[in-house]
C-alpha cells in the first residue's frame, strides 16, 4: 500500500502535466479500480485453491514492478502507459486483497474477529497514510521519474511478508465453478447487504482518491500539502479500526448499522467540493472516515461470520468487487461532473449515489443479526 499510494497520488498530477484532462484522470482510476471489481471474485476464488502465501507473494511482487510503468508516460509523453498502470494496478489489486482478507479471518477467532481486522487496517493504513504524503513530497521537490522509482522501491520492501504465511497445498483452480460459489455465498441477504454497503463506501472513496489531488491545487494548494491531506484521512482510518474492531466484538453489534454509517461518509463527502482551504478539508476527511472505517469493518466481519469457511475468499472477493466497482464509477462520474460543472457538484453527485446504495443495503441488512455472534448458515463440505 505504501509503494501503490504513492504513485496513485501522482498519477492524476502527471495525467494533466502530459495535457490530459480531468475527465482522463478520472477514467484511468475508473480503470484501475474497476479492474478490481471484475477480477477480485474469481482471484477470490484463486486465492482459495491456492492458498494465501502463494497468491500474496505473487501480488507484492507484480505491485513493485507495476509501479515502475508510469516511468514510460514520463519519458514519452503520451498517456497510453499510464493507461497500462491502471489495467495492470487494478489486477494485482484484485490478486492481494482477498487473499489477505481471508487469511485473517481464518486464523483469527470468532470473538476476536473484529479486532483482527481492525489491526490489519491499521498497518495497511499506514501505508496509504504515508503513501500520498511521500509521493506528493517527491512530485513536488524531485522528478516523475524519482516518484514511481520510489513507489516501486517502497512496493518491493513488502516481498519479505509472504515469509510470515504458513505454506499450503495447493488445489485445482475451478473457475467454471465460480457461478455456482457466488450463489452459495449470495443466498444470505445479510452478505449481498454488506457488498452493497461496500459499494455505497466505494463511490465517494473512489472520487476522493482519484480526484482530490487536482482538487486541492484548483484551491491553491501544492501537491505536498494534498498529500498530507490525504495522509491524514489514512491515519484517521487506521487508527479508529482498532478501537471499532473492539467495539464490534463486545457489543455485538448488528451488521445494519454498516447502512447507516455508509449513508453518514456519503454525506461528508458531498461537503467536500464547497471547501476552500485546509482546515475544512481536514475536518471532513477526519470525520467522514470514521464512518467509512465502520462502515467496512462490519462489512468484513460480517462476510466472515456469515460466509462457509472453505468459501471466505469468495465472499471477501465480493467485498472487493462491489467496492472496486463503487472506486472505480465514482471518479469517471465526478470527472465528468467537475469538467463541466465544477468539484462541488463532481463530489455531490457521487456522494448522492452512495447514499441511495446505502438505503438498499438497509433494507437487506435489517433483521440480521450481530456480526460478531454470527453462526455459519451454511453446511461444511463433507471431508469424504
Amino acid at each position: 500500500m505504501l509503494g501503490q499510494w504513492a504513485s496513485g497520488v501522482a498519477m492524476p498530477l502527471l495525467v494533466v502535466s502530459l495535457g490530459g484532462t480531468l475527465a482522463d484522470a478520472g477514467i484511468i482510476a475508473a480503470i484501475r479500480f474497476g479492474l478490481g471489481a471484475l477480477f477480485s471474485l474469481p482471484f477470490g476464488a484463486v486465492a482459495d485453491a491456492w492458498g494465501t502465501r502463494r497468491t500474496l507473494f505473487l501480488a507484492v511482487a507484480s505491485n513493485a514492478a507495476i509501479n515502475l510503468v508510469p516511468i514510460l508516460g514520463a519519458a514519452s509523453g503520451s498517456l497510453m502507459p499510464l493507461y497500462l498502470w491502471a489495467v495492470l494496478s487494478g489486477l494485482a489489486a484484485s490478486l492481494f486483497l482477498p487473499a489477505n482478507g481471508a487469511y485473517v479471518a481464518g486464523t483469527a477467532s470468532p470473538e476476536r474477529r473484529g479486532s483482527a481486522f481492525g489491526w490489519l487496517t491499521l498497518a495497511t493504513h499506514t501505508g496509504v497514510a504515508s503513501g500520498p504524503a511521500i509521493g506528493g513530497f517527491l512530485w513536488e521537490h524531485t522528478s516523475p521519474e524519482v516518484t514511481f522509482g520510489a513507489s516501486a522501491l517502497l512496493g518491493a520492501t513488502a516481498l519479505v511478508a509472504p515469509a510470515f504465511v504458513a505454506a499450503s497445498i495447493r488445489t485445482r483452480v475451478d473457475l467454471s465453478g465460480l457461478p455456482r460459489l457466488v450463489t452459495d455465498v449470495a443466498r444470505d441477504r445479510a452478505i449481498v447487504g454488506s457488498w452493497l454497503a461496500a459499494l455505497g463506501i466505494g463511490l465517494p472513496w473512489g472520487a476522493v482518491s482519484g480526484l482530490f489531488p487536482l482538487f486541492a491545487g484548483s484551491i491553491g494548494i501544492a501537491a505536498g500539502s494534498a498529500g498530507l491531506l490525504l495522509g491524514l484521512q489514512s491515519i484517521a482510518n487506521g487508527l479508529s479500526r482498532v478501537p471499532l474492531g473492539r467495539v464490534i466484538d463486545r457489543r455485538h453489534v448488528p451488521p445494519q448499522v454498516a447502512a447507516g454509517t455508509c449513508l453518514l461518509y456519503g454525506a461528508a463527502t458531498a461537503l467536500l467540493g464547497l471547501q476552500t482551504g485546509p482546515v475544512g478539508i481536514a475536518i471532513i476527511f477526519v470525520a467522514g472516515i470514521v464512518a467509512l472505517a465502520a462502515t467496512l469493518m462490519m462489512v468484513q466481519v460480517t462476510i466472515s461470520a456469515r460466509a462457509p469457511s472453505h468459501l471466505v475468499a469468495t465472499g471477501l472477493g465480493g467485498y472487493s468487487t462491489f467496492l472496486s466497482a463503487g472506486l472505480g464509477i465514482g471518479p469517471f462520474i465526478a470527472g465528468a461532473a467537475a469538467e463541466a460543472n465544477g468539484f462541488g457538484l463532481g463530489f455531490a453527485s457521487v456522494a448522492g449515489l452512495g447514499i441511495a446504495v446505502a438505503g438498499l443495503a438497509a433494507v437487506l441488512l435489517r433483521g440480521a443479526a450481530g456480526s460478531g455472534s454470527t453462526a455459519r448458515h451454511f453446511e461444511e463440505p463433507d471431508p469424504a
